[in-house]
């Protein structure tokens, strides 16, 4: 009340300058309770945008891992379905084969003893047929044995040959496939095995090759006596044909 008493009796000046001021300060205020107003609307405006962002986010989510376990569930059901088929099978292809030796046992027990003594003397055919063919072998393994030994400690020269023709079936050379010691010593003739007479005595006179031709060719042995000048020698042989196109010479130095 004093301080209207003085406005009043103050000069009008400062009266009108008061009011002024007044307002402005009113106003102000006024404006700032406004912008704090707005401001506070507009935090709790962001603040549900938040939250309906995070509830979207979360119903996502949810769904995401509802379709998960979803699908997962599905494919346990699946996986327990093929367990099952196969199982089943397996119980199918199991009571197959009983079935089978089920039948198989029925058979044997319909077969007439008669059967059972031809099938056992079948199998005896067959194992004294293995037995015999056993001994065989082995009575050829021996003589095989003893043949070697007579064919190295031999005194006269021996060798076994295949026969090489020519295009138009002309004997032209023949390959060594076995000497003995004493065709070596005879002959001086070492390291053979393998290759042909032209590329060991290349100069050999034609009617060897042309004999041993004519045996390997037609089985019929020979005996003849030539010279070599490979080897500077004289030599009695006789030939014969253990095999088509292929021959065994016998030599001895005279």
């Amino acid at each position: 009340m004093q301080l209207l008493e003085v406005a009043q009796h103050a000069h009008p000046v400062w009266t009108n300058s008061f009011f002024y001021v007044f307002v402005g300060v009113t106003l102000l205020l006024f404006g700032l309770i406004m912008v704090m107003v707005k401001v506070i609307k507009q935090k709790s405006s962001d603040q549900k945008a938040l939250q309906l962002q995070h509830v979207a986010r979360v119903d996502v989510i949810r769904k995401e891992q509802s379709e998960k376990l979803e699908n997962l569930r599905v494919e346990m059901l699946k996986r327990e379905e093929d367990r099952v088929r196969q199982w089943m099978e397996s119980e199918k292809e199991t009571l197959h084969v009983l079935n089978g030796v089920s039948n198989l046992l029925e058979l044997s027990d319909k077969v007439d003893k008669v059967e059972f003594k031809k099938m056992n003397k079948a199998l005896s055919a067959i194992e004294e047929k293995i037995i015999a063919e056993k001994k065989l072998m082995t009575d050829l393994q021996q003589s095989e044995k003893k043949f070697r030994q007579l064919f190295n400690n031999s005194i006269v020269a021996i060798s076994y040959h295949e026969m090489i023709y020519d295009e138009k079936g002309k004997p032209f050379d023949y390959r060594f496939l076995d000497v003995n010691d004493t065709f070596e010593k005879t002959t001086g003739l070492v390291g053979v095995v393998g290759k042909t007479c032209l590329e060991v005595i290349p100069d050999v006179e034609p009617y060897w090759i042309e004999i041993f031709g004519n045996v390997a060719k037609t089985g019929k042995p020979i005996t003849f006596e030539n010279y070599n000048k490979s080897t500077d020698k004289n030599y009695r042989v006789t030939a014969f044909c253990p095999e088509p196109n292929k021959f065994t010479a016998i030599s001895v130095a005279i």
